[in-house]
């Protein structure tokens, strides 16, 4: 009873011990990290002013980084190691076209001073590289403004509901001008970002635009598309160029391959199916759209598939030409639409091919799927079948499919509760798909 006793007061000390030795192990950690974090940040700011030291004692045209605008001897990004630490020091200098002696087009000399920021990021156990230590001036010529030719490089990026936004990645690069741009900086509070003084070309300026988990948007030239919709852009002596961009919070689409009804929906392992949007970067010699997103897919081992970082947009999903399987049905229906920051799950039920067959989606007039509409097709001499919509969440929800027809007129007869009797015709040729809107009584 008593060695019991002591054994459990033992296992109690240990406990308590381990806690305590946790809780101040823990707090030991957190008290080094943050005097490694505060020494850090106080070095950080050192290099940084030292930097803005440096760049005001240049001569006015000399401000400005190798690959920017305006153009410099400044290297725009650095590494110096302090302390044991490994510090990223980036500059970024751009023109300011002040307001107050108007701005471009109307003011005709919008090169008005230059803004510098400085950004020290630090690597090691209290690293800053999303909280920089950053450091602002602006730099002015001694004299009046004078022309630094060029012309003025606007970009504009919005998200998904054409609300401006700040922080997006814009990434420029001009190989063509002298000297070459090679260029990222980030959007304003407005959603821009503005370059007077940009080098005159046709063209020429590469311009792609992303944020941290959204899409990315960019310019194209023609050798990648015959006829590009935002083609890369031209700077013209005194002009201001202007390129919007849209961007939003990627998408994730779950897609599972099923066998049909009549065998369960039942996972169908190592299916190729081709998954197309339907926004275009232009058109190809022959004018036919270029999309952007336009990809063949196969289905895992278990018939699954997670399809990431997909764009917001309508996407269809159809089979290849050589595919052994018909499409009976899908939830959601096809074309569907995926929304910014959106995880969809999306059921594909197939069949065997035949070389002609009819699916059918049934719908009330506010596009709503219809379950238990009772369906029967004929051709009116000796074929006649019949077959019953999908339930709510199977994958052919609101869709009836028949297969092995001829090449010929159907007549379809349709009734449900609640809404009239159908009655319509369709020719069949190969997979065709009917939709059917059905009137409330």
């Amino acid at each position: 009873m008593n060695k019991g006793q002591t054994f459990l007061g033992f296992l109690i000390s240990v406990a308590i011990l381990t806690i305590l030795s946790s809780a101040l192990f823990t707090l030991v950690l957190t008290s080094y990290e943050l005097i490694t974090f505060t020494r850090a940040r106080v070095t950080a700011r050192h290099l940084a002013q030292q930097k803005l030291e440096n760049i005001r004692n240049l001569p006015y045209e000399d401000v400005g980084t190798q690959g920017g605008i305006p153009t410099g001897t400044l290297l725009q990004i650095e590494n110096t190691i302090k302390n044991g630490l490994n510090y990223r020091i980036k500059t970024d200098i751009v023109y300011i076209d002040d307001p107050f002696d108007y701005t471009a087009p109307t003011d005709l000399l919008p090169t008005d001073y230059k803004r510098v920021r400085i950004d020290v990021s630090w690597e090691g156990l209290a690293k800053s590289d999303i909280n920089p230590v950053t450091m602002i001036t602006d730099v002015a010529p001694k004299g009046l403004e004078t022309s630094e030719g060029g012309g003025t490089l606007s970009i504009f990026v919005f998200d998904a509901s054409a609300n401006p936004l700040e922080q997006a990645s814009v990434t420029i690069i001009a190989n063509d001008t002298t000297p070459q741009i090679n260029l990222n900086l980030f959007t304003n509070e407005s959603g821009r970002v503005i370059l007077p003084g940009a080098p005159v070309c046709n063209s020429c300026y590469q311009i792609t635009v992303t944020k941290s988990s959204f899409s990315t948007d960019r310019t194209y030239s023609t050798t990648e598309v015959a006829n590009p919709l935002k083609p890369h852009v031209t700077v013209l002596e005194g002009q201001v160029s202007e390129v919007s961009f849209a961007i939003a919070s990627t998408s994730s689409l779950f897609l599972s391959t099923l066998t049909d009804r009549e065998n369960g929906f039942t996972a169908l392992p190592n299916t190729d199916v081709t998954l197309r949007g339907e926004k275009i970067i232009g058109t190809d010699v022959a004018d036919y759209p270029v999309y952007k997103y336009n990809e063949s897919l196969t289905t895992g081992s278990n018939g699954q598939l997670v399809v990431e970082n997909l764009e917001w947009d309508n996407y269809m999903l159809t089979l290849p030409a050589t595919s052994p399987f018909d499409i009976t049905g899908t939830n959601p229906v096809i074309p569907f639409t995926l929304d910014p920051g959106q995880t969809m799950d999306f059921d594909l039920a197939l069949t065997s091919h035949s070389n002609n067959s009819l699916l059918l989606i049934f719908k009330d007039q506010t596009n709503n799927l219809l379950q238990n509409v009772n369906v029967t097709i004929t051709d009116n001499i000796l074929f006649q079948e019949n077959n019953t919509t999908g339930l709510v969440d199977t994958p052919d929800f609101g869709q009836v499919f028949f297969a092995n027809l001829e090449n010929k007129t159907y007549t379809v007869d349709a009734v449900i509760t609640g809404f009239l009797p159908f009655n319509g015709n369709f020719q069949v040729t190969g997979q065709s798909v009917e939709e059917i809107v059905l009137t409330p009584e």
